[in-house]
C-alpha cells in the first residue's frame, strides 16, 4: 500500500527528472486543495508551478500530498520491473501508474528511480554526463608599433583549445612571436603541441605530451619533445590549483648549422593557479628537462602572469606576465637566458 509520507519524495524525484515543464499538472495539498498549472521544477524544498490565476508560485513540499500528470513516466522498482504510464491516484488517494494493462499501485519504498519515457534513465544520464566533453578556447595576443627615429613592430599570439571531461583533459596549443626593427627582423619564433592527462584517481593522473618549437634567432630549426609520466594534484579547487608531474622524455634538436642532438630526458613540471581576488588571478608554470646522460645539459622554463578581467565581461581579460627560458648549452653566440615581458589581451570562449 502507498504511504503518504513518501509522496513529497516522489514529487521531488519526478520534478527533477522531467527535463521540460509539464502541462496540466495537479498538485494535491494536505488540506484537500488543489493547484493546477505547469510544474517548472523543484528546489530548496519547494515545488514551483506556473498558474493562470496567480503566475508562478512555490509550495512547500512538506504540505504536498500527491501530484498528477499526463506525462508518461518510467517507474523503476527494486525488483527490476519497470512501470510505464502517467502517474495518478485512486479515489482513496493512493498513487498508481496508469499502464497499458491498467492502473498499478506503487509502493514508493520499492521505487528506485523515475524518468520521462524516451529519455535515458538516471544511471545512463549520469554516465553520459560523466564522459560528456566540455570544449573551451582561449585566444590571446599583443602588438606594439613605434615610428620615428626607430621603426619597431612586435606581435605575439597564442591559441589554446581545451577538451575536458570528469576523467581527462586534452590541450592543443599554438603560439608565435615576431618582431622587427627598421625593417630588420629580430624575433621569429613558433611553438605548438598537444598535452593529454587522464585521471587515475581524484588526485593522481598520468600524462603524455608532444611539443614542437622553431626559433630563427637561436638557429633552431626544430626542437621536438615527447614525454610521458605521472602527476599529482596537491590542491584541486576551482579557484586554487597546484599540480606537479614527473616523467621521462625524448628530445630531438636540429639546428640551421646542420648540428643535431638527441637526448633522453627527465620531464619535471609544476602548474599553479590562485585567485588573489575577484578581479585578479595568478598563474605560474614551470618545467625542467635535463638530459639523463648529461645532467648539465638542460632546459628550464617559467611562465608567470597576472590575469585581470576587462570591465564587466567574463570573456575578455588582460594578461600581464614574464616568460623566462634558460638553455644551459645554447649554440655558439646565443645567450643562455631569454626573458620576455608581455601584455596580452585574452578572449575566453566556452
Amino acid at each position: 500500500m502507498f504511504v503518504d509520507r513518501h509522496l513529497p519524495t516522489f514529487a521531488f524525484i519526478v520534478g527533477m527528472l522531467c527535463a521540460h515543464p509539464l502541462l496540466g499538472d495537479v498538485i494535491h495539498v494536505n488540506d484537500g486543495s488543489q493547484v493546477v498549472g505547469t510544474i517548472e521544477g523543484f528546489s530548496g524544498g519547494k515545488v514551483k508551478i506556473s498558474t493562470t490565476f496567480a503566475g508562478a508560485i512555490e509550495i512547500d513540499l512538506a504540505v504536498v500530498s500527491s501530484i498528477e500528470t499526463d506525462e508518461r513516466l518510467t517507474v523503476a522498482m527494486e525488483s527490476g520491473d519497470r512501470l510505464i504510464g502517467p502517474v495518478g491516484r485512486t479515489g482513496e488517494g493512493a498513487a498508481v501508474v496508469e499502464t497499458a494493462q491498467g492502473p498499478v499501485p506503487i509502493d514508493f519504498d520499492r521505487v528506485t528511480a523515475v524518468w520521462k519515457v524516451g529519455q535515458p534513465s538516471p544511471e545512463e544520464a549520469a554516465l553520459v554526463a560523466k564522459y560528456k566533453p566540455n570544449w573551451s578556447a582561449t585566444i590571446e595576443g599583443g602588438f606594439r608599433m613605434q615610428e620615428g627615429n626607430r621603426q619597431t613592430r612586435e606581435a605575439r599570439g597564442r591559441f589554446d583549445l581545451l577538451r575536458t571531461t570528469s576523467e581527462d583533459r586534452l590541450l592543443f596549443y599554438i603560439a608565435a612571436e615576431y618582431a622587427d626593427q627598421n625593417e630588420i627582423r629580430n624575433t621569429n619564433e613558433y611553438k605548438g603541441g598537444v598535452h593529454y592527462e587522464n585521471n587515475v584517481s581524484d588526485r593522481r593522473y598520468w600524462y603524455t605530451r608532444l611539443d614542437l618549437e622553431f626559433d630563427e634567432f637561436e638557429d633552431l630549426d626544430l626542437r621536438a619533445t615527447v614525454a610521458a609520466g605521472g602527476g599529482h594534484f596537491w590542491i584541486k579547487k576551482p579557484n586554487h590549483m597546484l599540480k606537479t608531474r614527473a616523467g621521462v622524455g625524448y628530445r630531438h634538436e636540429s639546428y640551421m648549422t646542420g648540428v643535431t642532438f638527441d637526448d633522453v630526458t627527465l620531464d619535471l613540471g609544476l602548474d599553479y593557479m590562485v585567485d588573489l581576488s575577484s578581479f585578479c588571478r595568478l598563474t605560474h608554470a614551470a618545467s625542467y628537462s635535463p638530459s639523463i646522460e648529461e645532467v648539465n645539459n638542460y632546459r628550464l622554463n617559467f611562465d608567470t602572469a597576472l590575469v585581470f578581467p576587462l570591465g564587466d565581461s567574463k570573456a575578455w581579460k588582460l594578461k600581464l606576465g614574464v616568460l623566462n627560458s634558460y638553455n644551459s648549452m645554447p649554440q655558439p653566440g646565443i645567450v643562455k637566458l631569454d626573458n620576455t615581458y608581455y601584455a596580452n589581451v585574452m578572449l575566453a570562449i566556452k
